[in-house]
């Protein structure tokens, strides 16, 4: 009997140790949570431990959270998709409260900028091109007008501002007084005056007037290459400006000077062939053969890729259509809208060129449907 009651309670407490073993066995496996550290009544020990614990889990989860949330929008290009600053890597717009630009020929996300920072970084790059022994105005003022990232000319509004950056920049940051001072002063100047001239509006007619001033004042140093371009920038200002007679003189003189100067590079020989197109303009039939070889001149030469040649076709489009050739208008319009569209973007300048002149074309079949020579259909369907 003894010996019996002596089993049953060896049985009892075995049972009883290995109950409290598999509970701690539990309590050492199984993370506490924030309902156990809430509520756990048992001993003060545990209370203590177990709230030790879930501080630490809390403080985890609030961490794995914001990192799930981040990856989340990265996994759905909320951010990545954004457009930033290519300078500063700002996303908005500047202090100032400009918006971010880009009037290149950058696609996707690329070549986004504020115009504060392009021209913070064209003075610094100009300043160091200005220190270098090769000080030509490509290497001091490149920055203003082409973009890094795509190596093409700025266009429109960002190209006007530039424009004037530059010659602030020039006339406040290089008056040493020294020969290449001077040089690259007037090359700004008259770089300015040929994009006010290209300018859509009389917004900047003072600001041209004051230009063409500062540069007859200037003339007397100049070599007969940077007179005649010169001479051309003022021609082209006053053709814009309406002063036809002026316009008229100022282009024959910078043609007899880029004829007399004997330069064969290719910007003297495009300038000389510009200008007989100008003062040729009123006969269209000369117009069209001389935009005609400057267009194959310049397809050889470049491609049919660069600005230059999508102007130079264009300006050669119109000249057709002057001539009442519309069905070769037409064609060579659309192949250079559908080029500059791949190429340059649907904003760029020369694909609104193309665009303008092929529906105007369009337009114009549409007003007189008895026209023989052309049947436009939607200008769409080119593409």
């Amino acid at each position: 009997m003894a010996m019996a009651m002596t089993m049953q309670l060896k049985l009892f407490f075995g049972r009883l140790r290995r109950r409290s073993e598999r509970e701690e066995e539990e309590m050492m496996t199984e993370p506490p949570t924030i309902s156990s550290c809430e509520h756990s009544t048992t001993s003060c020990e545990r209370s203590v431990a177990t709230s030790s614990t879930c501080s630490t889990v809390l403080s985890s989860s609030s961490i794995l959270q914001r990192i799930d949330s981040s990856d989340a929008i990265k996994s759905e290009g909320t951010t990545s998709d954004c457009p930033s600053c290519w300078l500063c890597l700002e996303e908005g717009s500047d202090t100032s409260g400009k918006p971010l630009i880009r009037n290149c020929s950058c696609r996707g996300t690329s070549g986004y900028a504020h115009i504060s920072c392009i021209v913070h970084y064209a003075e610094h790059k100009g300043r160091q091109g200005y220190g270098s022994s090769n000080h030509n105005f490509n290497n001091v003022c490149r920055y203003f007008k082409f973009c890094p990232n795509c190596n093409q000319e700025y266009q429109n509004d960002v190209q006007c501002d530039l424009s004037k950056a530059m010659v602030s920049f020039v006339e406040r940051k290089l008056h040493d007084g020294t020969p290449r001072a001077s040089y690259l002063r007037i090359v700004a100047l008259v770089d300015r005056l040929f994009v006010l001239s290209a300018g859509s509006n009389n917004a900047g007619t003072s600001e041209g007037q004051v230009i063409c001033s500062k540069l007859m004042f200037l003339m007397d140093g100049m070599d007969s290459v940077m007179k005649a371009r010169t001479y051309y920038a003022l021609g082209c200002f006053y053709s814009s400006s309406g002063s036809l007679k002026k316009s008229k003189a100022y282009l024959e003189t910078a043609r007899n000077l880029l004829q007399d100067a004997d330069d064969d590079s290719d910007s003297s020989v495009r300038d000389i062939a510009d200008i007989e197109i100008k003062l040729n303009c009123s006969s269209a039939s000369s117009d069209v053969d001389s935009l005609r070889s400057r267009y194959e001149e310049t397809l050889a030469k470049s491609g049919r890729e660069p600005t230059l040649t999508i102007d130079a076709g264009v300006a050669l489009a119109k000249a057709l259509h002057g001539s009442d050739r519309n069905i070769e208008a037409e064609k060579l319009l659309a192949n250079l809208l559908a080029t500059s569209r791949r190429v340059h973007g649907q904003d760029h300048r020369c694909t609104k060129s193309a665009a303008t002149a092929l529906q105007g074309l369009s337009n114009e079949f549409l007003e007189d449907p008895s026209s023989t020579d052309s049947k436009f259909g939607d200008i769409d369907g080119w593409f």
